[in-house]
């Protein structure tokens, strides 16, 4: 072995080709929610200067390596569509969704054209059109729920995890 890198790789590509089925349960790695909050998400430091975030909300949707999902909204961070609640770090930090962002990814879950991603090792990023196609019911399901909750006046926030 020549470096920690191709260690990894040797590792991915061992799971990988030994059990490709239960890939995306049996490694660490990313897991997303979406939740709504009948007010703005705000956050709050305490007096050793640990940020937390504070609000009343209630997790209605969950993913796990849906790398695509993922490759959308952080361009929309990248971008500036988007910000993370805290700072620039998207880890473990809500971003607060908008109709129209919601009704972009609807249109392109319903084509079936959801960004590719990169991935990396966390992402699921081999196995991302499985998953496309396992997570599209829910990801349909997520957006009109979503744009309903919106227009109801509640908060929808898309947070992540890796």
């Amino acid at each position: 072995m020549e470096s920690y890198s191709e260690f990894g790789e040797l590792i991915a590509d061992t799971v990988w080709d030994s059990d490709p089925v239960n890939l995306k349960e049996s490694l660490m790695g990313l897991d997303q929610y979406a939740f709504s909050a009948p007010e703005e998400l705000t956050v709050e430091q305490d007096d050793d200067g640990r940020m937390s975030i504070k609000g009343v909300h209630g997790e209605e949707f969950q993913w796990r390596k849906h790398a695509k999902l993922q490759e959308f909204f952080e361009h929309k961070i990248m971008t500036g569509e988007l910000s993370p609640l805290v700072d620039d770090e998207f880890n473990c930090n809500p971003v607060k969704l908008t109709m129209p962002i919601i009704n972009e990814l609807e249109g392109l879950v319903q084509s079936r054209q959801l960004p590719r991603s990169g991935g990396g090792f966390f992402y699921g990023h081999q196995f991302q059109d499985e998953s496309d196609d396992e997570y599209l019911e829910q990801d349909l399901k997520f957006c009109s729920w979503a744009k309903q909750t919106i227009e109801e006046g509640d908060h929808v926030y898309y947070d992540c995890w890796w």
